[in-house]
């Protein structure tokens, strides 16, 4: 009779610990999801605050109340000098071809 009770305390505890770990395994499960939820969230935030920054510079650029004005006299400029090409010297001399062998 002691080989039955044990028998039958050995299958209780075998479902007890899968209950355990089917239990660790959810709480795991949620865990993840809560995580990847809270990232996402993040990430939209950290879009949003960019394009309320682009809309922001935007607005400023476009609440210019004058345009920025260039004054140029077409006569006061100068030419650059012009760049003059070195003359052409002999051409140096090109070594003769080396013969190697690879696979030595």
């Amino acid at each position: 009779m002691g080989a039955v009770l044990s028998g039958g305390i050995e299958g209780v505890s075998a479902r007890y610990a899968a209950q355990i770990r089917e239990l660790l395994h959810v709480q795991a499960m949620k865990r993840l999801a809560a995580e990847q939820e809270a990232a996402r969230r993040a990430i939209e935030a950290q879009e949003a605050a960019r394009l309320e920054a682009l809309r922001t510079r935007a607005a400023a650029m476009t609440e210019m109340k004058e345009p920025v004005k260039v004054d140029v006299e077409p006569a006061a400029a100068e030419l650059a000098e012009p760049i003059q090409m070195a003359e052409a010297s002999e051409p140096a001399p090109v070594p003769p071809a080396q013969i190697f062998d690879e696979q030595a």
